[in-house]
């Protein structure tokens, strides 16, 4: 059901801010209905205003005053948006969801029908992975497949396990989740053994003898849309990289504490393993960083800027292990420049809520120069807010190929700014990007699948098309004026900015999935509806 007026559409709770948007220019009446039709509130709009993101007028309707536990709709004239429920655990099945999805894109192990259902499939790129040109075979078996494709990637893993150790941070909830895994029913929590799934894929990418960390495993080439056992070319293990070096270091040392209290052998190992990488990270100077080597056409994460990776891992070794060297290097480069980013290119607000966190001494200067710095992003962030009818902190520029993703990456912004200041307004803008994700914008789509009225059908994801159902419990890219693909260009070339997004299997730049876009919603949930 298409409509033009948009709202979360899996609902609300019940003292959330509660506000629709209509596609319109002049002042409307709307009303609010249940599911027996009956009329519960009726107020006076104001006028719409211009949208550069949408090239189109918009009108805010606040209904924030309905509280009760309920199923409902918003009116306005004969148009009447999808129905939404309003309840204290409305997101429940959307974060078990958002969790189970790693569960379901383990790689090198079979996935029994028990417990995946129809993605079930035997075991995968098993076989030994021959290192890029050399004779030489290592074991990288295990981990998560990346997204819609199969490769593995560290640059990815890392800054996924740090979303989602904030997630568990903020919202200790997740560590009772049963998630329906094999692992259920033991003293590990379960996303901590689904963490730890893809950790120890993580320690076979790194050599042994250097401390050095491979960037990625994958095939040549993307294979066709099938199940995972049918990808039968040989994998390939691709170079080292600073990158994967520098974010192998800080995910381990972040790791250490949370398995300390369940395997103390395992938080040794992880702590081994981080100073190793940390020593030998600058080493591994490239000129404009990771490329795909010949012959490799797999997806490349390269990061021309390799600074933010050793800054995190510099925030996170200190808060980790309390040595005088990390803490000197992190301070020195917030001397030169405070960074921020919580994406696989830009991850230094890792680095900086790691600083400002540890127990270990720190320097009240730098520690107020790091806040006052997370102050000015969210000011700006929120100007955008602000000005976007369908308050998300973009303007027409940011629609970009995941955009998704710096959705919820802005929100945590926004609420490190809430933490900092205690002011609700910050967080009440974190929320509204929430919103924007289950429903609120102006594509009328629910960009996890699975959920809400207006799915998303058919997500670029190999196991998705191959048993023709999407995935359940997945954050689609969502909308990318660069057009980066060929139905992206038949569909939306024309199309303003926010529009740019068609739901089409070969859309991988606006319709594609990935492990780091679920746990950036994760992280953001955690933090504003715990």
């Amino acid at each position: 059901m298409k409509s033009k007026i948009y709202v979360n559409e899996i609902g609300y709770r019940p003292e959330d801010r509660k506000v629709a948007v209509y596609s319109g220019k002049d002042a409307v009446t709307y009303s609010v209905i249940n599911e027996t039709g009956e009329c519960l509130i009726k107020k006076e709009s104001r006028d719409g205003v211009f949208n550069t993101s949408t090239e189109a007028y918009e009108i805010k309707l606040d209904f924030s005053e309905i509280k009760e536990a309920g199923s409902y709709a918003v009116k306005v004239g004969e148009e009447t948006s999808v129905f939404f429920r309003i309840a204290d655990d409305i997101y429940k099945d959307s974060v078990k969801s958002l969790m189970r999805f790693f569960f379901l894109q383990r790689c090198g192990t079979e996935l029994t029908e028990e417990y995946a259902g129809i993605y079930a499939h035997p075991v995968c790129h098993n076989t030994l992975a021959r290192v890029y040109g050399t004779d030489v075979f290592k074991d990288v078996n295990g981990g998560w497949h990346d997204a819609g494709d199969y490769g593995r990637y560290i640059v990815a893993a890392a800054v996924t396990l740090a979303a989602l150790f904030h997630a568990i941070e903020n919202d200790e909830s997740l560590l009772k989740t049963n998630m329906q895994i094999p692992e259920s029913g033991q003293p590990v929590p379960d996303i901590l053994a689904e963490i730890r799934y893809e950790l120890e894929w993580m320690l076979k990418m790194q050599d042994e003898a250097t401390g050095k960390v491979y960037h990625k495993v994958t095939c040549a080439h993307f294979c066709d849309f099938v199940m995972p056992q049918y990808e039968t070319e040989e994998l390939i293990v691709c170079p080292f990289s600073l990158t994967a070096t520098a974010d192998f270091a800080a995910c381990m040392a972040m790791a250490v504490k949370f398995y300390e209290p369940y395997d103390k052998a395992f938080a040794d190992k992880m702590a081994e393993a981080a100073k190793k990488a940390y020593a030998v990270m600058r080493e591994i100077q490239v000129p404009g960083g990771f490329l795909n080597p010949e012959g490799v056409v797999t997806g490349t994460y390269e990061d021309k800027n390799e600074l933010d990776e050793q800054y995190w891992a510099a925030a996170e070794m200190y808060k980790a292990f309390g040595d005088e060297l990390y803490k000197n290097e992190f301070e020195n480069y917030v001397n030169q420049q405070v960074m921020h980013g919580y994406g696989w290119e830009d991850v230094a607000s890792f680095g900086n809520l790691a600083y400002l966190s540890t127990s270990y001494p720190t320097d009240s200067k730098i520690a107020d120069k790091l806040r006052n710095a997370m102050i000015e992003k969210a000011d700006a962030l929120m100007k955008k807010y602000e000005a976007n009818n369908f308050e998300i902190s973009f303007d027409e520029k940011d629609y970009i190929w995941g955009s998704n993703m710096y959705v919820a990456e802005n929100g945590s912004h926004l609420f490190d700014a809430y933490k900092i200041t205690g002011k609700e307004v910050y967080l009440e803008a974190a929320r509204e990007h929430v919103n924007y994700i289950f429903g609120k914008n102006p594509c009328n789509v629910c960009f996890v699948t699975g959920f809400g009225t207006n799915q998303v059908l058919d997500p670029h994801h190999r196991p998705s098309a191959a048993v023709k159902k999407a995935m359940p419990g997945m954050l689609i890219g969502g909308p990318d004026s660069g057009l980066h693909d060929p139905d992206a260009i038949r569909d939306c070339t024309g199309l303003a900015p926010a529009l740019c997004y068609t739901d089409k299997l070969l859309s991988y730049s606006t319709n594609e999935i990935t492990i780091y876009w679920n746990s950036a919603l994760l992280m953001l949930m955690a933090q504003v509806l715990s």
